[in-house]
């Protein structure tokens, strides 16, 4: 049975990607009933312009080609006009669905007030959540709970509601999408879809992420970073957006957050780089002794017994580690399974994570 339903796809990634991801997307059977709109954005790989070309014995698929890199808002923005159907659904060719993702994606979108949804996100290659929905902070914004082990988590426990999402994968209504002005094309990568579901929740709009709709985001090399200034087009979202929204992520916290946690007073470990550290332990009623800061240090190299005097690791009192992101202290187990604290060190991060240490 037909959908009504375009997917919208611009591709700008190698051969062995672009392979991977349409020989899993066309076993499908959504998929093979919806349109698919598929535009190169300048590609040059003569193997992934052969594959694509191939593609053309497929009636529900539609192929275009830029003659110039314009980047993935522009793409977009080209292919959505293209599409006949009413519905969009915007995927990255990293990301590999579940088989009943997108169904689930479309009935929650039928709901009142919704506008736009997203999947559970997961890195394949360890198994951990990579994006459920975007969080914000006190002048930062990430993509909540990644690096998550899936079972250290209830999700069913969390709203699914998000002041915005990620278009690695994410549907929406093509009325939507031209009423709140498109995909800002300022961009080259990543912000342009943030800002329209942003757009959409302060305009009043629900946008979801669905907890059962499940989808595999490998974080591919397209686009390559040498086309953008990242920091550029950052500061570009901030000066536009960053005084229409209220941070949010001090809620998530909240909500994992247990009252035997609260009983403890607890030596806090900075390890990142933000500067708001102990305004939110205090917001969050955590007791605290003292905050010793690292600084300097890559955050992806976190080695605890460099890092930590051994009376550090010896102290009579938990430890709370605040890190950029949990997965920082993946490789430290043995350091906090020979602690002497009773297992009630805590770690939290920027991305929403807080949770017993031994838990990581």
């Amino acid at each position: 049975m037909k959908t009504d339903v375009s997917f919208i796809i611009s591709i700008d990634s190698s051969f062995e990607m672009t392979n991977n991801f349409f020989e899993h997307l066309l076993q499908n059977e959504f998929a093979l009933n919806s349109e698919i709109i598929v535009v190169l954005d300048s590609i040059t790989n003569c193997y992934t312009i052969k594959y694509i070309k191939q593609l053309n014995k497929y009636e529900n698929i539609k192929i275009y080609i830029l003659d110039q890199k314009v980047g993935y808002g522009k793409a977009n923005n080209y292919a959505v006009k293209q599409a006949q159907n009413n519905i969009l659904y915007f995927i990255n060719t990293d990301v590999f669905a579940e088989k009943d993702c997108f169904e689930k994606m479309l009935n929650a979108l039928m709901e009142e007030n919704v506008a736009c949804v997203q999947p559970l996100l997961i890195w394949p290659q360890n198994n951990r959540i990579q994006c459920a929905g975007s969080t914000f902070g006190p002048f930062y914004k990430k993509h909540l709970f990644a690096g998550r082990s899936l079972n250290s988590i209830n999700l069913s426990n969390y709203p699914q509601e998000r002041p915005a999402l990620t278009s690695a994968l994410y549907a929406m209504r093509k009325s939507d999408f031209y009423k709140y002005g498109m995909f800002d094309e300022f961009y080259y990568n990543k912000l342009e879809s943030f800002e329209l579901s942003l757009k959409l929740s302060l305009n009043g709009k629900r946008c979801l992420c669905i907890h059962n709709a499940v989808a595999y985001h490998s974080q591919g090399t397209g686009r390559n970073q040498y086309y953008f200034d990242f920091y550029q087009q950052e500061a570009y979202f901030w000066v536009k957006m960053g005084n229409h929204f209220i941070p949010d992520i001090q809620e998530h916290y909240r909500r994992q957050i247990s009252k035997d946690m609260l009983k403890n007073t607890y030596y806090i470990i900075s390890i990142c780089q933000i500067r708001t550290v102990k305004q939110c332990l205090e917001d969050l009623g955590i007791s605290f002794f003292d905050i010793y800061e690292i600084n300097g240090i890559s955050p992806n190299q976190i080695n605890l017994y460099e890092l930590l005097p051994y009376s550090l690791h010896q102290l009579d009192m938990p430890l709370l580690f605040f890190v950029e992101n949990i997965v920082n202290l993946g490789k430290n187990n043995r350091w906090f399974e020979t602690r002497n604290c009773n297992n009630s060190d805590l770690v939290i991060d920027t991305y929403g994570n807080l949770l017993p240490a031994l838990l990581i």
